[in-house]
């Protein structure tokens, strides 16, 4: 006759249902799955609840829980993915009545990954419901559906010629030189934004260095300027006498630009 209870012949198990580990384990993820994060994106929501944040959730052998950073980030890289309006393509409609497809550029909305991956953490656990925008390392002058709205500066290209609009109203327009295109200088299509604007500044590059009146860079060392030592505008003089990329005005159609544009304010260029 032999016990074998009592001769220790079983393997008991490290954790049973009771057992203090287990318990702690199932209240963590218990609070981390009632989180729920809205986030408010324009004229839609996302709504980040426990259907997702499991997905985020591990357990390990000791039943530690932990949030895994990466699939959190995954997600946040997602929605930057949807929403982000930074270098996408828009729709733009011209002065001239017609649409063009512009893509390129830094303008736009664009989410801080960093910022938000590091809140969804604490939010799960907290185990709190909130409603909020997500955290933007950048957002646009106009931050709508369209996000160029109605304060813009156009420029184009092919036709060599700018429009500025304050508030939907044209406030100034005219000729303009953009950049060289037989030397390989031509100015880049894209929606930009004006990075500041100075007051008489010297334009410095290789072999040059120009003083100007009205400065406003909007693509690293691509701004508007006033070019007073050309004297006529427009037409396909950028062709093989055009700027090192720069947007050459007429002295008064800077100045005009500079005393009613504000930093931010978006640049469409477009060929």
């Amino acid at each position: 006759s032999i016990d074998i209870d009592e001769s220790g012949c079983y393997e008991n198990p490290r954790f049973t249902s009771e057992s203090k580990e287990i318990t702690d384990a199932r209240d963590i993820l218990d609070k981390y799955v009632s989180s729920k994060i809205t986030y408010n994106m324009g004229d839609a929501d996302e709504v980040l609840d426990g259907d997702k944040i499991r997905e985020f959730l591990d357990v390990d052998g000791d039943y530690n829980v932990s949030i895994n950073e990466g699939k959190v980030k995954e997600y946040v890289l997602s929605l930057a993915n949807k929403y982000n309006t930074v270098g996408k393509t828009r729709e733009f409609k011209t002065t001239g009545g017609y649409t063009v497809s512009i893509s390129g550029g830094d303008y736009g909305r664009k989410i801080d990954i960093t910022d938000e991956v590091q809140y969804i953490i604490d939010t799960i656990k907290a185990g709190k419901t909130d409603s909020k925008e997500p955290e933007y390392s950048q957002i646009p002058y106009c931050n709508e559906a369209d996000d160029i709205g109605n304060t813009y500066v156009e420029v184009s290209l092919s036709g060599q010629h700018l429009w500025f609009y304050k508030n939907g109203s044209l406030v100034v327009d005219g000729p303009v030189v953009s950049g060289n295109i037989s030397n390989g200088h031509g100015t880049p299509g894209g929606v930009y934004k004006l990075d500041y604007k100075e007051r008489n500044a010297t334009l410095k590059g290789e072999g040059y260095a120009t003083p100007v009146s009205f400065w406003m860079p909007f693509n690293g060392g691509i701004g508007i300027h006033d070019a007073t030592w050309r004297g006529s505008f427009g037409g396909n003089i950028y062709l093989s006498s055009g700027s090192h990329g720069c947007v050459n005005a007429p002295y008064s159609l800077a100045n005009t630009i500079f005393n009613n544009i504000d930093e931010g304010t978006p640049i469409v260029c477009y060929y």
